[in-house]
């Protein structure tokens, strides 16, 4: 049969040199048998159609091929380790975001020039995200080979030795957030806006204007954060009111923070004249009125990274909200 054996030709160049012989006599039976006992049920010899009907069972010479391949591993990373490989991955991801979204921050409050520091941060952000997920690949594909699939320092597992009970408390949080937002709050107004003590004349420097320019927004979007603790521990029942106002506040908090950074002038040096010594960082050369304001800037920046994740997932939460579940028509099995 013509057919078979260009089929069986096919096949022969996508295998092993030492193997090919061996592989082709086996299939080729297998095939002919087939065919053959085709050929009895219809009382005929079978047509090229037919021939090719039962060829395409056994899938294109590739496939046919890879099946008598002996090889050590089937995949890279098997269904065991995959879910923590997939749970690293996302964590690895959002770290990196995390970090380049500090590191845009600092760009800008440094050069003031938005357009360059969003191509900076973007084009280091892929770099680090094309090496780190090879990275990872490789080391999990290393830990599927040499360790069969298993997920290392599980084999010792002992149920009896998890920890406790831990009581869940969604108020704890809550009250957490409701007595130091309000503590914030009033001390924020004790701090910009009581009498100058007496010790402050000694102390090298002196909060910059900017602070007071933007005190009420970040004022409310404190009291926004506040208003949505309250509404969880006495309003339980409406939670999106709560996420309102928490998406609210937060949306708030990352403006508010965006303009702050951009004064880059968050304190002034009592002695003006230390203020332009130079210090040199590698290649940098930098004063000592912009190391200081540097400094002061790493707690606001850290904020509006927490502000803006915050955001995104109230949002989401939001969103899932609003989203009618869908109707399933499968019946639903449990494990009980």
């Amino acid at each position: 049969m013509e057919l078979l054996e260009r089929y069986l030709q096919a096949v022969r160049g996508y295998l092993l040199r030492w193997r090919r012989d061996d592989i082709i006599k086996e299939l080729g039976d297998n095939i002919l048998s087939q065919m053959e006992d085709r050929a009895t049920e219809l009382g005929r010899p079978l047509s090229e159609a037919e021939q090719g009907e039962i060829l395409k069972q056994h899938g294109h010479p590739v496939v046919a091929a890879a099946r008598y391949q002996r090889l050590p591993m089937q995949h890279l990373i098997g269904p065991t380790l995959f879910p923590l490989y997939w749970f690293a991955l996302q964590a690895m991801a959002a770290m990196i975001a995390l970090f380049h979204g500090a590191m845009f921050l600092v760009l800008v409050a440094k050069e003031h020039l938005i357009p360059e520091a969003m191509v900076t941060t973007w084009a280091s952000f892929w770099l680090w995200i094309v090496g780190a997920v090879g990275i990872l690949t490789i080391g999990f594909g290393l830990m599927e080979y040499f360790g069969k699939g298993r997920i290392p320092l599980t084999d010792q597992f002992d149920p009896r030795e998890l920890p406790g009970l831990k009581k869940k408390s969604p108020q704890g949080n809550a009250i957490a957030e409701l007595i130091l937002g309000s503590l914030l709050i009033v001390g924020w107004l004790i701090f910009l806006h009581a009498p100058t003590p007496v010790f402050a004349a000694l102390i090298p420097f002196h909060l910059a204007p900017v602070w007071w320019r933007f005190e009420l927004p970040m004022l409310l979007s404190v009291a926004l954060g506040v208003a949505a603790a309250f509404v969880r521990l006495y309003r339980p029942g409406r939670p999106q009111l709560r996420a309102s106002l928490r998406l609210t506040s937060d949306v708030v908090g990352v403006i508010t923070l965006y303009l702050f950074l951009g004064a880059r002038e968050f304190i002034v040096l009592s002695q003006p004249g230390t203020m332009n010594d130079v210090v040199q960082l590698g290649r940098h050369a930098l004063t000592t009125a912009q190391i200081a304001n540097y400094s002061v800037a790493l707690g606001p920046a850290i904020a509006l990274v927490v502000f803006l994740g915050d955001g995104i997932v109230e949002l989401v939460g939001l969103l899932r909200r609003r989203t009618p579940p869908m109707a399933s028509s499968q019946p639903m099995s449990g494990i009980l």
